[in-house]
């Protein structure tokens, strides 16, 4: 019997501390990385819309998430759809979309009903500043060569910033 209990005591013993291994805390953060080049220079090959793609960002940008829906599966957008979201140097979440679709309609899905809160110039644009009163979130929006661009995600202001001025 004590061997039995032994053996069982092991055997959990073992499956604890895989799980315990697993842990972020223990082996450091698992983010999964994304080729992001890849999608704009896929949406530029196929003639889609211009778009606008993150050059010069410094060290600590990482793309954890890219993909592209056709207007066919876009919703109430009515227009293709480029994705790319990062998580910036201080550990947060920013993500860039950009739709030849509805921007109004992309503007009040992406940043959850968003109002205007006035505007910021970055570079030569002025982009639109606009807030959720309900959750909060913010984004900055640009409408150009009839593309809607909006830069938003849980970063701090100065992070998405930096993220549409690298935007060319």
């Amino acid at each position: 019997m004590v061997l039995s209990m032994a053996v069982v005591g092991a055997v959990v013993f073992v499956g604890f501390w895989m799980v315990a291994w697993q842990r972020p805390e223990v082996q450091g953060s698992a983010l999964p990385l994304v080729d992001a080049q890849q999608i704009f220079t896929e949406v530029r090959l196929g003639d889609t819309f211009p778009v606008l793609e993150p050059v010069g960002l410094a060290d600590g940008w990482v793309a954890t998430s890219a993909w592209f829906d056709t207007e066919q599966v876009s919703g109430d957008i009515g227009g293709g759809v480029l994705h790319v979201g990062y998580v910036t140097p201080d550990g947060s979440y920013a993500e860039v979309r950009q739709t030849d679709g509805d921007g109004d309609a992309a503007v009040d899905d992406w940043v959850d009903g968003a109002v205007p809160a006035g505007d910021v110039k970055i570079g030569d644009a002025a982009w639109q500043v606009v807030g959720s009163e309900e959750t909060g979130k913010q984004g900055l929006v640009l409408t150009e060569r009839g593309v809607t661009i909006v830069v938003t995600g849980k970063a701090q202001r100065g992070e998405l910033v930096e993220l549409a001025g690298s935007l060319r």
